[in-house]
């Protein structure tokens, strides 16, 4: 990744210089470690990919095979192998490249007993790391599938992360908790409070922590989600929560908007020492911010991106990419357009130039 300060970082015009459409829905939007490939999970049960390198973002050749919605994915540092999980508990691993079709290498039919959260990949790439509903953790071998170890939880699971140098994860839980669990033994060796991102009301536990981010040498780690406000219908101020790793301690709370904007969805470190956040609220509001630790404003905020969830930066350090929802966006209830036919949701795709002052 290229290197820049953060003087030169507050300088940056963010440009627009693609939108992908797609349809049905995507979610977990990621640029390959490699920087060839942009991939996602897709409603319609399949891995969606396209070509990085190539201006246009070409579309590729899908992966398919799952049973349910796809949100979660991770890729092999060189790119090879793309690893997936669905909302019926599925893992599956796919060998790719940018020529040919993608093949199977790998499924386990139920990982998890339900919807699987999080996938993540040791920097090593020999060990996946998965979380879901079911309330446990998993270890699996990235070669073949087969499971290495397994660990319960006492709530729900919404995502899990290596930490940088390897040897932990963290897990961010539906009570405001950063679980530290140590990879040999897959046991708990400590829990950061994050428990601002949490709140019992109106009978309903509501916000937990929805992401995870890491700074590039680990010592620093950001949870996301929201302060919430109350229950039922969700309203909270986006909130992101910096700590350090290793004592536990809060460095930083950085709030983003109004109690509409609910929630911090993704989140990322920048090398150049500040915060990417995406947000999404109510009703159908998006935010892309960029904002440091100890800064009372951001120096960067986007606004015109409806429902923000997925957040990727490519490796080259001069790109980005932010996923959301379809403006206008409806679930039940909507009303069919004049051909009579239920018009679903699509998530457009917008790739940016960082526009890093020359």
């Amino acid at each position: 990744m290229s290197q820049h300060t953060f003087e030169e970082a507050k300088q940056v015009k963010p440009q627009e210089l693609k939108v992908i459409e797609t349809d049905p829905q995507i979610a977990g939007v990621r640029f390959s470690p490699c920087g060839r490939y942009l991939v996602a999970g897709s409603f319609d049960s399949r891995v969606r990919r396209w070509a990085a390198n190539d201006e246009e973002y070409k579309e590729l050749p899908s992966m398919s095979g799952h049973g349910g919605w796809v949100e979660a994915v991770a890729q092999r540092a060189d790119g090879s192998t793309v690893f997936s999980a669905d909302s019926w508990g599925k893992l599956q691993a796919w060998t790719h490249d940018v020529a040919g079709e993608p093949e199977k290498k790998w499924e386990v039919a139920d990982a998890h007993d339900g919807w699987v959260r999080g996938v993540d990949i040791s920097p090593d790439s020999e060990q996946i790391a998965t979380c879901g509903m079911d309330k446990t953790i998993a270890l699996w071998s990235a070669k073949d599938g087969s499971l290495i170890r397994r660990t319960s939880s006492d709530v729900d699971l919404f995502c899990i992360r290596f930490h940088p140098q390897g040897e932990e994860l963290v897990s961010g839980d539906q009570l405001g908790r950063l679980r530290r669990w140590s990879r040999t033994e897959l046991k708990m060796i400590g829990e950061i409070d994050a428990s601002g991102l949490y709140l019992y009301h109106r009978l309903q536990e509501v916000g937990g922590v929805r992401a995870i981010a890491f700074s590039a040498d680990g010592s620093v780690v950001a949870a996301g989600g929201t302060r919430p406000k109350n229950g039922a219908n969700v309203q909270g101020v986006p909130t992101a929560l910096l700590f350090d790793y290793q004592s536990g301690e809060q460095q930083h709370e950085i709030t983003f908007g109004a109690t509409t904007h609910c929630y911090v969805h993704d989140l990322a470190l920048h090398p150049a020492g500040f915060l990417m956040v995406v947000t999404s609220g109510t009703p159908g509001s998006g935010q892309l911010i960029f904002q440091a630790p100890g800064e009372e404003e951001p120096f960067f905020t986007h606004t015109k991106i409806a429902n923000c969830h997925s957040l990727t930066l490519h490796p080259d350090g001069k790109r980005f990419a932010v996923a959301g929802t379809n403006k206008g966006s409806n679930g039940n209830g909507r009303r069919l357009n004049k051909d009579g036919e239920y018009q679903g949701n699509k998530t457009p795709i917008h790739v940016f130039d960082f526009g890093w002052p020359t």
